[in-house]
């Protein structure tokens, strides 16, 4: 049901928004999904009414992507920034938006829960994948509204599994002991008392997490919320360019090759039938329209039902088609007994019920409040690991910044919005580790293809789709039931995820010279650095012994931490290596101008948050304070 829900309530989407022949070439094929801007009359409708969509021909397509070669910062939408569709329309289109945030939010979710050595069946699973989903939806409410002001769906930060996985692959946190070894952690912690020791493993998976929390607060604020609040972040993203961005985003996707490889582990046939049907639907099912019944309102406001159009279901919902598929794959296997009833087999982790009693134990409603899991800790070992998140954070974000405003037509974003959105970010943060989520929230790339795909830029979408995930975050049993999928499942699904974050970073190249010597020396030099440092790291986990355990466990996080050695790499060496901006692909940044933003968007408030003009002629003093809009006479 609530997959034909969609399909009727986007081609009714296109038919009140258009109401008219609309000719879309397929995103796949040429990077391009348009519409053409006229409307068609109704004898043109075959007499019928009906809406029909159907693929350019080779000459309209070229034409169509000179137009938009010639207007690149202006594509065509059908709901802009400010204008909000039809309440049931934003309803449809947040949850698909939505769809994209789940992986993530279970993902880092069970990565905390095996870090922290919790049980299989412990409801500790579930309140940290109910708490992320809660984080991730006000995050995205907070930001769409108040921060940066763009349609941006906040998700969780992949940046931050790259010093989880180093801890777990460097030692610092073992599953073997308990008292012993957090005894011995907690001992070159100067924050916390000498003589602790843990009575439980249930006491130590709660005193892990609670040192995960004190530490993102504090880390956040001392980068996000510092960078961000104070304005400099605003001069210092100058000396981010495409490479940076690229180099970033890339080792990210790199560093997070353990994840798919564990799940896959637990039951190969399963994944590998995962990955198969996502490359499937991604890449060869993109011109196959599933034909769906709806109905429109004519001019008398009745409504009439009538053929429509096809939607390319699979390409706008392969995870979610590929996670039912499988998943009832596994259900199926698990009925016939061909899945071990040995928890100590890895192929358990493959059966529907693994994890049943997780279910079971779990409360209809969770309300995610501050110190769930007992008062926040520090770690200095985790502060640091998670600095070095933040900042790469920082990186992507801005990216993301840039992307996003591209897409809607306001690029580029200027300097206060800038500094209002990672402000956000820093401020959720934050709130983040005060509720326990063990981890902060960025923005998604992936929600600038929906973007493409709908023509829908409405920050009213986005805020709602928000709004869901908070509900969704309260549900008890929806969180425990999610964290729930088998393993394998996730782990194919993962494969095809992180390739397509790595096709992300390098897609920020497009505009850098790469016939260039130097673009070249700067973008391999920075890759191939990360990636020998952390993986020189892995094979010789003994090898930094300063005679502090505490600055041990630092330097195992930063040089563990592929994105931020390469991230930081390509920082230094593109900024100091002679090159022109148009050889750097940065010629149409323009300085990150104060001013309301691109001179081609028709909304110039889109980030000017409400009501502060007001008070800035009330009060001289908000007109100085950098994440706000200048002022401006009237």
């Amino acid at each position: 049901m609530l997959i034909l829900l969609i399909k009727c309530t986007y081609v009714l989407f296109i038919q009140q928004s258009h109401v008219g022949y609309c000719s879309m070439v397929n995103i796949m094929d040429t990077n391009l999904y348009s519409s053409e801007n006229k409307c068609a009359s109704p004898n043109d409708m075959n007499g019928k009414g009906a809406l029909e969509v159907t693929s350019l021909v080779p000459d309209v397509a070229e034409e169509a992507h000179n137009e938009a070669r010639k207007y690149p910062d202006v594509p065509p939408l059908r709901y802009g920034v400010g204008e909000s569709p039809p309440i049931l329309l934003s309803l449809i289109l947040a949850i698909q938006n939505v769809m994209l945030s789940f992986g993530g939010n279970l993902l880092i979710s069970v990565t905390i829960a095996d870090l922290v050595c919790a049980e299989k069946n412990d409801p500790i699973r579930a309140k940290l994948f109910c708490t992320s989903v809660f984080v991730v939806g006000l995050t995205t409410v907070v930001q769409s509204a108040v921060g940066i002001r763009l349609p941006m769906l906040q998700g969780v930060s992949a940046a931050f599994l790259g010093p989880l996985l180093a801890m777990k692959s460097s030692g610092v946190w073992s599953c073997d002991s308990t008292g012993e070894m957090d005894s011995v952690s907690m001992s070159t912690n100067q924050t916390l008392l000498q003589n602790v020791t843990m009575t439980t493993k249930q006491e130590m998976v709660y005193y892990r997490v609670t040192q995960l929390q004190g530490s993102l607060m504090v880390s956040g604020l001392v980068t996000e919320v510092f960078l961000g609040g104070t304005g400099l972040l605003g001069y210092l993203v100058k000396l981010v360019g495409p490479i940076t961005v690229c180099v970033t985003v890339t080792s990210l996707g790199l560093s997070l090759y353990p994840i798919p490889i564990f799940y896959c582990s637990k039951y190969l046939p399963v994944a590998v039938c995962g990955t198969v049907m996502m490359i499937v639907f991604i890449m060869y099912l993109t011109r196959i329209y599933v034909t769906i019944p709806t109905m429109r309102c004519n001019r008398n406001k009745v409504i009439e039902s009538n053929k429509n159009p096809k939607l390319p279901f699979f390409q706008i919902f392969p995870l979610f088609i590929t996670v039912v598929i499988t998943w009832t794959l596994c259900g199926v296997l698990t009925l016939a007994g061909v899945f071990p009833d040995d928890p100590s087999d890895p192929a358990y982790g493959a059966r529907t019920d693994a994890r049943g009693d997780l279910i079971s134990m779990s409360p209809w409603l969770f309300f995610p409040y501050p110190g769930q899991f007992g008062p926040p800790r520090f770690n200095t070992a985790i502060f640091i690991g998670f600095v070095s998140s933040y900042l790469s954070s920082n990186v992507e974000s801005i990216g993301d910044y840039m992307i996003v405003s591209r897409a809607t037509g306001t690029f580029p974003p200027p300097r206060h919005a800038i500094n209002r959105g990672i402000l956000t970010e820093g401020v959720m943060g934050v709130v983040a580790g005060a509720l326990g989520a063990g981890h902060a929230t960025t923005s998604y790339s992936d929600n600038v293809v929906i973007i493409k795909i709908t023509e829908v830029a409405s920050r009213s979408v986005m805020i709602l789709a928000g709004f869901v995930c908070l509900l969704f975050g309260v549900i008890g049993k929806f969180g425990a039931v999610m964290a729930s999928i088998p393993d394998p499942v996730m782990g194919g699904v993962t494969i095809v995820l992180f390739g397509l974050l790595v096709s992300v970073g390098l897609s920020s190249l497009q505009r850098v010279n790469l016939s260039s010597t130097r673009n070249l020396a700067v973008l391999g030099t920075s890759l191939y650095t990360g990636l020998v440092i952390s993986e020189w790291l892995k094979l010789n986990k003994d090898s930094i012994d300063t005679g502090n355990a505490s600055l041990d466990q630092v330097l195992k996080l930063i040089f563990g931490t592929q994105m931020f050695v390469s991230g930081l790499t390509s920082i230094i060496l593109d900024n100091t290596v002679r090159g022109t901006t148009e050889e750097r692909g940065m010629d149409d940044m323009t300085s990150f101008k104060t001013g309301n933003g691109s001179d081609t968007d028709t909304h110039d408030s889109v980030y000017d948050v409400p009501g502060v003009s007001q008070l800035q002629r009330k009060i001289p003093l908000l007109r100085h304070i950098p994440f706000l809009q200048p002022y401006r006479l009237e």
